[in-house]
C-alpha cells in the first residue's frame, strides 16, 4: 500500500524540480538603462530578440532578451522597468 504513495511523492518531487529548472531558463537580465534600439533575427528555425540600452554614463549595451520582454519594451522606455508585470 505504501508503494503507490511513494511513487506519487517521487513523481510530485520530479515535477516540482522540472518546473523550477524550466522557469530559470532564459537569458540573464541586461543592464538598466533607456532602450535605444530593438533587434530581432531568424536563425536556426527560431526568432532571437535583442535590446540595446544606454546607461546614465552614455554607454550602450546590447543583450538578448525573451520575446515577451522584447514586445513589452519600446524605444525610449526604461529597462528593466518595461519588463515588469503590472
Amino acid at each position: 500500500m505504501r508503494k503507490p504513495r511513494t511513487a506519487r511523492l517521487v513523481l510530485a518531487a520530479l515535477a516540482a524540480t522540472a518546473l523550477l529548472v524550466l522557469s530559470a531558463c532564459g537569458p540573464a537580465q541586461g543592464p538598466a538603462g533607456r532602450v535605444v534600439d530593438k533587434d530581432r533575427y531568424f536563425m536556426n528555425k527560431a526568432w532571437h530578440y535583442r535590446l540595446t540600452t544606454k546607461d546614465t554614463a552614455g554607454k550602450t549595451h546590447r543583450f538578448p532578451v525573451l520575446r515577451g520582454d522584447y514586445n513589452a519594451c519600446y524605444i525610449h522606455s526604461s529597462y528593466p522597468h518595461c519588463t515588469e508585470v503590472r
